[in-house]
């Protein structure tokens, strides 16, 4: 039987994106988590109802599930993109598992992959299903290590293997992010550049990207 539920004082931090408190046991009961870093928990909804006003997140408890189990109640929300097509018996856990990455996205985690070590591969990956559960596209390479993203360029991401990172940069001044980032920023000609040190930081990065000021 499904359940209808709701989540009070959910703060929309962008269109599709929320923060709001629950104990990591409770975002447990919302299936098998791929992983589990940092204290940020992410959860995917395929269908909600947001009240804004009332600060409600209302849902069925079929329609979301946890990609990321963290160690504090703080939990970062992202709605599914409607790219994910249906699969009778699925659940959306196995369709984010089934999802084609695009050819420059399967370009970046082979680098990740051969160039970083285990746990930065993790962070790597679960920071690009982060961005694709609600942004259809596909990265570019580019000179070197460089990624940009397509068609928008909103973010663009350079793999560091010497120092172990991933240094980011997102569309738009530093005093843009300065009341939502929870990771250090500085200004990159005009945008805004950050680091993926390890996995706990890429709540916190999902967070400044879909901030970031798109185009259209």
């Amino acid at each position: 039987m499904t359940l209808r539920m709701t989540i009070t004082n959910a703060n929309q931090i962008s269109e599709g994106l929320w923060s709001f408190e629950m104990p990591p046991h409770q975002v447990r009961h919302f299936g098998n988590a791929p992983s589990s870093v940092g204290s940020r928990s992410i959860m995917i909804f395929s269908n909600y109802e947001f009240d804004a006003k009332a600060g409600e997140l209302n849902f069925e408890s079929d329609d979301v599930v946890a990609i990321n189990i963290g160690t504090e109640p703080i939990v970062i929300g992202l709605e599914a993109q409607s790219q994910i097509k249906e699969k009778p018996g699925n659940s959306i856990h196995q369709k984010l598992e089934e999802r084609p990455f695009g050819r420059g996205d399967r370009e970046f985690l082979r680098m990740t992959k051969n160039d970083l070590p285990i746990a930065m591969q993790k962070a790597a990956l679960a920071l690009l299903n982060g961005v694709r559960a609600r942004s259809a596209g596909d990265l570019k390479k580019g000179k070197s290590r460089n990624f940009s993203e397509t068609p928008d360029n909103f973010w663009y991401v350079i793999v560091q293997p010497r120092i172990e990172q991933l240094s980011i940069t997102v569309r738009g001044a530093v005093d843009h992010f300065e009341n939502i980032a929870k990771l250090p920023i500085k200004d990159d000609r005009g945008n805004t550049l950050f680091k993926v040190t390890c996995e706990e930081d890429v709540a916190d990065a999902l967070q400044i990207i879909f901030h970031a000021k798109r185009k259209g």
